[in-house]
């Protein structure tokens, strides 16, 4: 939150330039405090509905990514597993970033001192770097795993995949480790009421406007564009791919039909996931550039920049939507929502037979 927004009145301030006793108090409450305002309350309604959507939607991703894992084909496995990586930054994000930018949004004062003010920013970065990272790997799994299958077996093993889930977090770790001893606890003062602020305190602005534009560059300009080549070539293959039938006999062709169909599928959920981000993330680093650029942003942007931080951690809400895609996935959760209703039939049944049981005794006693 940028507080250049607060402006005080000189009618506000007492003679000595301070604000004065109960009512500054009460003022500086009035200035933080945005409950009352329009944009607070549709971002408050839209923070709400991402969390649920996001906390729900990639629980069950995980549950039924890894529980599908053990029986599918080697690569389509090993993408299971990267997969599973990027539902765990999304449902990070939603569980630490979400409720705190929230709840900042509603009271400007940062009250949840010194450890989240370095975490969240820490961790939203984190989850942006992973997730990017993770889809790039995906990417190139793909990629080998249509150009050149025998290798991308031989390559992208359990053991493999595993080391690189966690070299990604390690590289995304490095990449964001300045915001950990960059973004501070410091005050602002209006008039002789101090208000705690989090915020970036870089030891030169151009440093952190260089800092910015790289993260923007590593993190979105070099493997979206990666990413989306890489899926194009991927995509070009397989549907050259869907007009080699003839050459099969009619149990092949099912075979070879079943399997490019699967990987159509998980190529068709790449491309939704790299153009989600992709939309997600650009309006946010956009702002943030401009607002590094200019002492003085237009108001609009300022005004905008929280919904654009509100649609950028909403990506990791709309990811889990992109799963479904998958057809086995697909069938895996209606599967799994037949089985919850059974359970809870079943439940309510044997809760109402006892509750019949006990009136009857009552009836006979």
């Amino acid at each position: 939150m940028n507080f250049s927004e607060l402006h005080l009145s000189d009618s506000t301030l007492s003679e000595n330039g301070s604000l004065g006793g109960a009512w500054g108090d009460e003022l500086a409450r009035l200035l933080l405090l945005t409950i009352h305002e329009p944009s607070t309350i549709a971002l408050a309604t839209m923070y709400s509905m991402s969390f649920i959507v996001g906390f729900v939607g990639n629980i069950l991703a995980i549950r039924m990514l890894a529980c599908r894992r053990s029986r599918q084909a080697q690569s389509v496995s090993a993408t299971r597993s990267l997969l599973v990586n990027l539902a765990a930054c999304d449902l990070m994000v939603v569980c630490v970033c979400m409720p705190v930018t929230l709840g900042h949004t509603v009271y400007t004062a940062w009250v949840y001192g010194d450890v989240l003010c370095r975490a969240v920013p820490f961790v939203q970065a984190l989850s942006v770097s992973a997730s990017v990272l993770s889809l790039t790997v995906i990417s190139v799994n793909r990629y080998y795993s249509v150009h050149s299958p025998l290798n991308a077996r031989s390559y992208f093993t359990r053991r493999r995949i595993y080391a690189t889930i966690g070299a990604v977090w390690a590289l995304s770790s490095a990449i964001c480790m300045p915001l950990l001893f960059m973004v501070k606890l410091d005050e602002i003062h209006l008039g002789d009421i101090a208000v705690p602020i989090c915020r970036e305190l870089w030891p030169h602005a151009r440093l952190k406007q260089v800092y910015n534009v790289l993260l923007f560059v590593v993190l979105y300009c070099v493997p979206v564009t990666f990413n989306l080549t890489i899926s194009f070539l991927t995509g070009q293959k397989l549907w050259m791919a869907s007009q080699r039938f003839s050459d099969f006999d009619p149990h092949g062709q099912a075979t070879y039909a079943s399997c490019l169909k699967t990987r159509k599928n998980i190529a068709r959920v790449v491309v939704a996931l790299v153009l989600l981000f992709a939309i997600s993330w650009l309006p946010l680093y956009a702002a943030d550039i401009l607002i590094d650029r200019d002492t003085a942003p237009p108001p609009w942007v300022l005004q905008a920049r929280p919904f654009a931080q509100w649609l950028g951690l909403t990506n990791s809400s709309l990811n889990p939507i992109c799963y479904c895609f998958l057809g086995d996935l697909h069938r895996s959760a209606k599967v799994f929502k037949s089985r919850y209703q059974q359970r809870m039939l079943s439940l309510i049944r044997t809760s109402s037979s006892r509750l019949w049981h006990r009136t009857w005794r009552k009836a006979l006693i």
